[in-house]
């Protein structure tokens, strides 16, 4: 392919694309065969990889360990991000269609949400050598070992800018404790894997835990946390923290590191309540003021069904924990349909100033309300 219809296709001017392909030519990424004194040829080296991101919220990390690996092994590899569109009803308003004319050597796939395990069906059957997985697809498939030790390859997404990683996978709680999670059957029992320097980047001053339950290893979770607190790192653990593990020493240490969002626990049974206000006392113990349980400290509170059973019990968890001054974020279980009272519990726990100023009896009250004074603040302007 010329010089010339390489700045094309990528919509520059052939210097800025000339100089881009001498880099590329630099770190033996592309080869150049100049056929006359103003033509120049380039074809890529390696294998081409095509990766397909179908629904990640965040980076995807198993697609960028396996950029890594294929980058590493000098191959050329190409990140396809779907958007997917949906009906109201919760059906594709169109089918996926990806772009393979070009007839890269290996395709992967990743699907997170188990709601869009079927999107890539039409495409799988065109193209049988298509790589599939993710836990909304396979929950036993896992990347091989030479693959899942790779450094993240942080520039398949150049807007991340924190590192992210597991240090531990799995959890010691168990299918019958938690029928509803899928981290027993995908990750086993609780073991620790990567120290963070393994998958730190010098580049970012923020790191985020992906870990389902960092504080079942105090003794791990301390030593973690000191090597990002020595690196002046912001920390964020995503999945809920299980604060019945907590004692005032982990305390002391969510007190002591610097976060960049909420930290995160689970309520996720109703049985808990006495534990859970128990260490939200320890937590006040330590240091925890009212205005700091309000701006840091939120609770996942899991819904697993529409049934009076369950609404009731969200909502009782989510009334205990604001007279605590906690903040709550309804979580319901994604493989069933969203009722409106569901809803509205969802939309009311995650807007604050609804959640913290009136009760989720009078939600849809307030929302109009809100909407009328809005339309007449319009008006007036």
């Amino acid at each position: 392919m010329s010089t010339g219809i390489i700045a094309r296709k990528v919509k520059c001017h052939i210097s800025t694309a000339l100089r881009y392909l001498r880099k590329l030519k630099a770190s033996k990424q592309v080869i150049e065969q100049r056929i006359s004194n103003t033509i120049n040829l380039w074809k890529l080296t390696g294998k081409r990889i095509m990766l397909i991101d179908v629904d990640s919220t965040i980076p995807n990390l198993a697609l960028m360990k396996i950029s890594s690996f294929y980058k590493s092994k000098g191959d050329n590899v190409k990140l396809v991000k779907i958007k997917l569109k949906r009906q109201k009803d919760g059906t594709l308003k169109e089918a996926v269609k990806i772009d393979l004319s070009d007839k890269p050597d290996k395709v992967y796939a990743s699907i997170v949400f188990k709601a869009n395990k079927h999107v890539l069906e039409d495409v799988a059957q065109q193209y049988p050598y298509i790589d599939i997985g993710g836990s909304g697809y396979n929950l036993q498939k896992e990347l091989p070992p030479e693959i899942e030790n790779m450094k993240p390859d942080y520039s398949l997404y150049p807007d991340c800018d924190y590192s992210i990683g597991f240090s531990s996978r799995g959890c010691v709680r168990n299918t019958k404790t938690c029928p509803f999670c899928i981290v027993p059957i995908k990750e086993g029992h609780y073991r620790r894997t990567q120290h963070p320097s393994e998958w730190f980047c010098e580049n970012f001053d923020k790191i985020v835990f992906l870990d389902n339950n960092i504080l079942a290893d105090k003794e791990w979770f301390m030593e973690i946390t000191s090597w990002c607190m020595e690196k002046g790192l912001s920390i964020w653990f995503t999945q809920g923290l299980d604060i019945r593990k907590m004692d005032i020493d982990v305390a002391r240490r969510l007190m002591a590191m610097k976060t960049y969002k909420m930290i995160s626990f689970a309520w996720d049974h109703i049985e808990d309540e006495a534990t859970i206000k128990e260490k939200i006392q320890v937590l006040r113990d330590i240091g925890f003021s009212k205005n700091k349980l309000r701006a840091k400290v939120q609770f996942y509170v899991y819904v697993d069904n529409d049934s009076d059973e369950e609404y009731n019990s969200g909502v009782y968890r989510c009334r205990t924990l604001k007279e605590l001054g906690c903040n709550a974020y309804v979580m319901y279980n994604i493989d069933n349909e969203r009722s409106q009272r569901i809803k509205d519990l969802q939309r009311w726990s995650i807007r604050k100033i609804f959640y913290w100023m009136n009760d989720i009896s009078d939600y849809k009250t307030n929302i109009k309300e809100s909407k009328i004074k809005k339309k007449l603040h319009g008006a007036s302007a």
